[in-house]
């Protein structure tokens, strides 16, 4: 069977299932059964199986079959499986081509606008339902698995109750950064902005400092309540 394009893994991974189970899959980080997946995310099993039959079309995940201790049928368990380094590669000529659309200083703005808003769409996939307890201050996890979804490898450090330093020792749009810093660090910035904004309690950047090795320094903020 020929390897999938980039192209449909992404459509793969449109579908609002496809999605949710591979993004649990992934942060399990383990083989998951569809019993569990069916709990999970509430839906039966018959519903998911299809799905995960297309994310191992498409290489998103892999199954094994493993045997119970007891008497029953055998089991199959599915994990995620990473993208391999050759999307990233096409992502890049991706981005190549279509910088020069995005120059000057209105599109510069509204490429940033829309990072924001991007950021703002990953934190509602991430945020825990409203009857969800959630410990006082800014909520790590979601920051944490947002920022992750958005390529950035995030370290935090809190500095009181309220405030939160963050170190992203990876740049997602790294390789285009010495030709682009400008429109780079823009996005860069719109999606912590949009990340930010819309977590619970909501944060504001109050520092952004890029560094030449494509990591950066930032610091937030949460709301008076």
């Amino acid at each position: 069977m020929p390897e999938p394009t980039p192209l449909e893994v992404h459509k793969a991974l449109a579908d609002d299932t496809r999605y949710r189970l591979y993004r649990y899959l992934r942060l399990s980080g383990r083989p998951v059964g569809v019993r569990e997946l069916s709990t999970r995310l509430s839906l039966h099993a018959n519903t998911l199986r299809p799905h995960l039959r297309r994310l191992e079309e498409v290489g998103l995940v892999s199954s094994e079959t493993r045997k119970g201790t007891g008497a029953g049928r055998p089991q199959t368990l599915y994990s995620a499986v990473g993208v391999d380094d050759h999307a990233g590669r096409d992502y890049r000529l991706l981005a190549e081509i279509l910088t020069p659309l995005v120059s000057g200083v209105r599109r510069h703005e509204r490429a940033q606008e829309m990072a924001r808003e991007w950021g703002a769409y990953l934190v509602a996939r991430s945020a825990p339902k409203p009857a969800a307890r959630r410990a006082p201050g800014p909520d790590l996890a979601v920051l944490q698995e947002a920022m992750a979804e958005a390529g950035f490898d995030p370290r935090f450090r809190r500095r009181s109750a309220r405030t939160v330093d963050i170190t992203l020792r990876a740049c997602p749009f790294r390789d285009l950064q010495a030709e682009h810093a400008d429109l780079i660090c823009g996005v860069h910035k719109g999606l912590l902005e949009g990340i930010l904004a819309s977590s619970r309690p909501a944060l504001t950047l109050t520092g952004f400092e890029p560094e030449p090795t494509g990591a950066c320094r930032a610091s937030a903020e949460a709301e008076r309540t």
